[in-house]
């Protein structure tokens, strides 16, 4: 369940292992100013979310499905061309940014891994999720029944209308019954609609991760103000979406 703490809303599955899983409002404010930098981050993440003495790491989201490891040979912690990461670093805090797009946050509970990936239609076609979960196997032995996953928040099917194009070149690539209910065609606009989080949700459970251990939120950013909305604002502020070791 993602619970509203009014600055952000708490994903309580992670909490209750010790993982603080959050997704910032607008009170918060852009995280662009304000978490532009190493420094400054590390000082309001003390502020807001109560982490001492972390490393945040932050990169500038392009739609990629490059997802990256930080481990205790990393020292660069600000990185241009990815959306996703994946540590089990107690010292780190893993931040991404969004303004309609989806975060998929993963944490394996017996190996202790936590990742965090920008999932908008780009990197949900690249499925940048199995990408994440592809890393943590591999670095880490990670095992799909053991890990949860949390969707959101992101913007609604209602309010996340594509064009024919779009909506053909899912139905080319992925399987007819995740399509058929991941996309809905409104009459009212006489187009095709996108669930970015169904969709996530569904390919996730084909590729092994259980249905009961998926989270996911029913918060729209285009409707609800609270947000940072792209679609809605047209303008450059971000909501961030965080994850760390308490």
């Amino acid at each position: 369940m993602f619970k509203d703490k009014d600055i952000y809303f708490e994903i309580e599955e992670f909490n209750n292992f010790n993982i603080k899983a959050i997704y910032t409002t607008k009170s918060i404010g852009d995280i662009d100013i304000l978490f532009k930098d190493g420094e400054k981050s590390s000082e309001n993440i003390e502020k807001y979310f109560g982490k001492k003495n972390s490393i945040v790491v932050y990169a500038k989201q392009t739609h990629t499905n490059n997802v990256i490891l930080i481990d205790k040979e990393t020292d660069k912690y600000f990185y241009e061309e990815v959306d996703g990461f994946v540590t089990k670093r107690k010292d780190i805090v893993l931040m991404t940014q969004y303004a309609d797009c989806l975060p998929i946050f993963f944490y394996d509970k017996e190996n202790d891994v936590i990742s965090v990936c920008h999932s908008g239609w780009k990197g949900t076609f690249q499925e940048i999720s199995l990408k994440a979960l592809k890393l943590m196997e591999e670095k880490y032995n990670s095992k799909k029944k053991n890990i949860i996953a949390a969707l959101g928040i992101g913007i609604s099917c209602e309010k996340y209308e594509v064009g024919e194009e779009f909506y053909l070149n899912f139905k080319n690539k992925f399987s007819e019954e995740i399509v058929n209910k991941s996309f809905k065609f409104f009459k009212e606009d006489n187009k095709w609609h996108f669930d970015n989080t169904e969709f996530n949700r569904l390919n996730l459970i084909k590729n092994g991760i259980l249905s009961e251990n998926i989270v996911v939120s029913d918060e729209c950013t285009f409707k609800n103000e609270r947000f940072h909305s792209f679609r809605r604002d047209k303008n450059t502020y971000r909501n961030a979406g965080i994850i760390f070791f308490k």
